[in-house]
């Protein structure tokens, strides 16, 4: 069994390695089309109409093992309803992880146990491009870049043990889906992984679900009633 299996990567071992680098130039050339079409989609859109729109934004994100939750406040410009153009604050809520707890026992914490909590806060500027847009469901990839400050703390059960704060720009990619409820309520998930391009200690991936308001869309036609009337 030994030799044939010996025969077997011999003959076809070869045949394998091409076909996986045939995939994968197949793979790349037609993800480097679908971006030259988006980025040719983008700047024909904002030649088009464009609508004002202000949204609320929460993720949940991990940095080094430490689960942290972002909330923000998006405003911006929707082109040719496909292209977002928008800026965001984001600041994060601070949840405290164990890091060191050398002589504790199961789900014990005594003197020497170290916890460690991340904190940040930043402004970025982001472009959100739907790639699908019916009447019902939204798909899309958000990307932006940002800009602020983020501070990693550390403490035992007694005092602080030390706060280091940093510089950050964190660079975001991510996968959104959304599926229209009603006309101002919409169910949305997605996934997405940041970057630190300063200071790598605060890149990690992230994630959000939950339902979203439409309040542009409720101003828009709370105004058009008001007008009738």
């Amino acid at each position: 069994m030994l030799v044939l299996f010996d025969k077997f990567k011999i003959i076809f071992a070869p045949m394998l390695r091409s076909l996986i680098l045939f995939i994968c130039f197949i793979t790349s050339n037609l993800c480097v089309g679908q971006l030259k079409n988006m980025y040719s989609n983008i700047r024909t859109d904002l030649k088009g109409e464009k609508s004002a729109f202000v949204s609320l934004d929460g993720k949940n994100s991990i940095v080094r093992d430490v689960p942290i939750k972002l909330f923000g406040l998006q405003a911006g410009y929707l082109y040719n309803q496909r292209t977002n153009l928008f800026v965001g604050f984001y600041n994060s809520y601070n949840k405290e992880n164990i890091i060191s707890n050398p002589s504790a026992g199961a789900k014990k914490t005594d003197s020497n146990t170290i916890w460690q909590a991340y904190n940040l806060t930043y402004i970025n500027f982001g472009c959100e491009y739907y790639f699908h847009n019916s009447k019902r469901w939204r798909f899309s990839i958000p990307f932006a870049v940002g800009i602020g400050g983020g501070s990693i703390k550390q403490r035992n059960n007694v005092q602080g043990i030390g706060k280091k704060s940093l510089f950050v720009m964190p660079a975001e990619i991510g996968f959104w889906a959304n599926y229209k409820l009603t006309w101002w309520l919409w169910l949305g998930a997605g996934m997405g992984t940041r970057v630190s391009l300063v200071s790598k200690g605060f890149s990690g991936s992230y994630y959000t679900f939950g339902l979203s308001l439409r309040y542009g869309e409720i101003y828009n036609r709370s105004k058009a009633l008001i007008k009738k009337k």
